[in-house]
């Protein structure tokens, strides 16, 4: 045990003194705190930057003159031209495009727009919509249809609060939240098994390369040295993302007032969010409360625990691939089955799982070791009974177990394998040799 402490001690401090990690650690964060607040902004303001847009419009049938709203961003010129003239228009009166609308288009099906810098979709949907409403607010007319009976029944809307019946009482909830916390949970245990799961696997191949794993191997069992590398690189990770939650909470709190103060809510959606009452089909109103309102205690410990057992899980079969290869070409022959369960369960984690979280696949993903850590986190803003979480973390800490011994089996053997590429046929061999 001592040996293997050692072992974890060099793994941690080596790469916690690396000026990479120190930079990315604190970096990191900011970073995505940072974008996050710019692809929200130019999100609010999608036109920021942009000047007004002068577009000339022909239109031989009348149908439309004066009534393009102009905007901000968009300056309408009616006048009378044609298609051969829009060149000239937009070289000498400096128009950004000319919209030609002929008489034989009576159904408007081939309006142009001549232009000498491609538009943005946003500015074809601008003009279509208006056009369309007032193709629409001219067939109205002629069926003698009021238009204001139109928009009421365009306008009309039905939305479902969903609560939750509970031992305690009832409890609000909202799909869309649970689905945002579950993912965001999912693509983080995702994203880190891969990130260190393929460090140790670096570092074992590089180890056995300079034969470096010669010494210590004179030192200590095999086992011991797999169990260092692969505690203390998941420490090495810990430390990393604990860091992270606090300066994204530091940071991202200042972001998040600035979102709330720019979503301009009504006074009567922010008193019942403040309040923690749910006002009868406002979605915004529902979304932040059933955010404020998960048990967000047993989710960060749930997310510890798949995340430090993720991890262990993979990071074990990393290690025992590392062993077995000597170069980075020959490990992607390795890599794919090992990684194609984690993705297969992220993959219907995100579509199926969130679709019906009690589903028997749900259930059965949240079972299997190889897929739990991403299936359950998706799963547990939902709800997910007692007995399904002990079931699952028990699978979880079996495999864990288990995984750990396949990997020593096999890294005892590979790790002082050198200049042959192994068969699969022969890795099963080497789990009955005997030491």
């Amino acid at each position: 045990m001592n040996k293997i402490l050692l072992i974890i001690q060099r793994e941690y401090i080596t790469r916690v003194r690396k000026k990479s990690f120190i930079v990315m650690t604190i970096l990191a964060p900011i970073l995505v705190v940072f974008f996050y607040g710019i692809i929200f902004y130019f999100a609010i303001n999608k036109d920021a930057g942009e000047s007004q847009k002068k577009i000339y419009v022909s239109d031989e049938t009348g149908s439309f003159v004066g009534k393009l709203h102009t905007s901000k961003m968009y300056e309408f010129t009616f006048g009378s031209s044609t298609a051969n003239e829009a060149q000239k228009i937009i070289d000498t009166e400096h128009y950004f495009a000319v919209l030609i609308i002929t008489k034989d288009d009576p159904t408007f099906k081939n309006i142009q727009l001549f232009y000498k810098e491609q538009p943005g979709i946003g500015t074809i949907n601008y003009i279509e919509n208006q056009l369309q409403q007032e193709v629409k607010n001219s067939k109205l007319s002629e069926y003698q249809i009021d238009p204001k009976v139109i928009a009421d029944i365009n306008d009309t809307k039905v939305s479902i609060s969903t609560i939750k019946i509970t031992s305690s009482g009832l409890q609000s909830s909202d799909s869309g939240a649970s689905t945002a916390i579950g993912f965001f949970g999912a693509f983080l245990i995702y994203m880190f098994i891969f990130l260190y799961g393929v460090q140790i696997m670096q570092g074992v191949i590089e180890e056995k390369t300079n034969r470096i794993v010669e010494v210590l191997i004179s030192s200590v069992k095999p086992f011991e040295l797999m169990m260092g590398k692969i505690i203390g690189i998941a420490l090495v990770g810990l430390t990393q993302f604990v860091i992270w939650l606090v300066l994204v909470g530091v940071f991202g709190t200042s972001i998040s007032g600035i979102i709330l103060s720019n979503l301009h809510l009504n006074p009567d959606t922010a008193q019942a969010i403040n309040h923690g009452t749910i006002q009868s089909g406002n979605e915004m109103s529902s979304f932040i409360y059933a955010m404020k309102n998960f048990n967000y205690v047993l989710i960060l410990g749930m997310f510890l625990f798949y995340f430090l057992g993720g991890y262990l899980f993979y990071g074990a079969l990393f290690a025992a691939v590392g062993s077995a290869v000597d170069n980075e070409t020959d490990k992607q022959q390795f890599m794919l089955p090992i990684t194609l369960p984690l993705v297969f369960g992220f993959v219907l984690a995100q579509s199926a799982v969130t679709a019906n979280p009690n589903s028997s696949l749900a259930f059965w993903l949240s079972i299997i070791p190889f897929t739990s850590p991403v299936t359950m986190m998706v799963r547990i803003p939902f709800g997910v009974p007692t007995w399904e979480i002990i079931v699952s973390m028990a699978c979880m800490i079996g495999g864990f177990i288990f995984t750990v011994w396949l990997a020593a089996r096999i890294y005892r053997i590979g790790i002082l394998m050198y200049g042959k590429k192994p068969s699969y046929k022969e890795i099963w061999k080497w789990l009955f040799y005997k030491s």
